[in-house]
């Protein structure tokens, strides 16, 4: 996966928690929020947040909002979707004041964990190929869908299924959408990786930092799912994150960080990836089990759907469904109702060893 703090990601803060701190005989007014399993998220400026220290950050014009937002077309026809529980996404106590975003307290033994992690990672050497599947220096195994039309992609989007596997540090497993433009490329999803997290083992959504996840699918039943979509604005040229049903901003990428991403995106992708160390048996991807075919067993993308000349639309039916391992598998159900998007079924049983 690469350790995903290498491009700012700006936020949009919300919300308020206040506490009041003795010290020096003085009382101090300052903000941070504390989530039951002990991670401490510091309410910072706007302004001041880490993504500004980025040399091509510097006098930049903020653009927090879309200014062209991209249209949605009338379904072809109505089918059922799945099922699914909503993942509600946020901080104890409302989140951050207004005019402050959420940052995630760091300490040295994360910047530690995080250092090794990605130098354990800058060889994601070997691209992903039909010739050489399976054949990555840093033993990452993958199952996608894939866009492979010869078009500028504006965005990527879909509902995914979220679940929690077990894992055992340096491993990792996830499932993303991804946006991408040659060696440049954005995702946003949900991953299990104890190796950035000090060893703890719960799902986290992730994009270039992350936050906490409370719910999780559970094999057979119900699952629960998260909405993302990454796109383009026509106008400003940023890219933007956004979240649940009713497309909530919560960052953003200014298009002078990149070099490709800058102008368009030249393809697409929903699907899982898992990471072991050589010799090692991989995790389980998805729900960690074969697919069945069925969103209450499968990991799934629901309504997975592109953007492009700034209307969401269905991708092609025909996606390029890849895996390089047999413990993996992924396929494109099709239509499935309400929104444009299909629905993309993936994830496998543990054990696949890198060669």
């Amino acid at each position: 996966m690469g350790l995903r703090v290498v491009l700012p990601c700006l936020f949009v803060g919300l919300l308020s928690l206040s506490i009041l701190q003795w010290e020096n005989n003085f009382i101090k007014l300052f903000y941070y929020i504390q989530t039951k399993h002990g991670d401490i998220y510091d309410c910072v400026d706007f302004y001041k947040q880490p993504a500004f220290d980025h040399p091509l950050l510097k006098n930049h014009n903020f653009h927090p909002q879309p200014t062209s937002p991209p249209r949605r077309v009338s379904p072809e026809k109505e089918v059922p979707k799945p099922d699914y529980k909503h993942v509600k996404i946020g901080l104890e106590g409302g989140g951050c004041p207004m005019g402050t975003v959420p940052i995630r307290r760091t300490t040295k033994d994360d910047l530690i964990r995080a250092k090794l992690y990605s130098e354990m990672h800058a060889s994601k050497i070997n691209p992903l190929t039909d010739e050489e599947p399976g054949k990555h220096v840093s033993y990452n195994f993958f199952a996608v869908a894939r866009t492979f039309e010869n078009i500028d992609y504006d965005g990527v989007g879909a509902m995914l299924s979220v679940w929690n596997l077990p894992v055992q540090a340096p491993q990792y497993t996830l499932g993303r959408v991804k946006i991408k433009n040659g060696a440049e490329s954005l995702e946003a999803g949900w991953t299990v990786n104890p190796v950035l997290y000090g060893g703890d083992n719960r799902t986290r959504m992730y994009i270039y930092t992350n936050a906490g996840q409370a719910h999780f699918s559970r094999y057979g039943e119900k699952p629960y799912g998260i909405t993302l979509s990454i796109y383009q604005d026509t106008i400003n040229l940023n890219w933007y994150l956004k979240y649940d049903d009713n497309r909530t901003v919560i960052g953003w990428w200014p298009s002078r960080i990149f070099t490709n991403l800058g102008s368009t995106a030249t393809g697409a992708e929903w699907g899982g990836e898992v990471f072991s160390p050589p010799n090692v048996p991989s995790p389980g991807m998805g729900s960690g089990h074969r697919i069945k075919l069925d969103t209450n067993y499968d990991a799934f993308f629901a309504q997975a759907n592109i953007v492009v000349n700034n209307t969401i639309i269905k991708p092609r039916k025909d996606l390029k469904l890849f895996t390089d391992s047999f413990n993996f598998d992924i396929t494109n159900k099709g239509d499935v109702g309400g929104e444009p998007g299909y629905l993309i079924l993936y994830g496998g049983v543990s054990g696949a060893i890198g060669n």
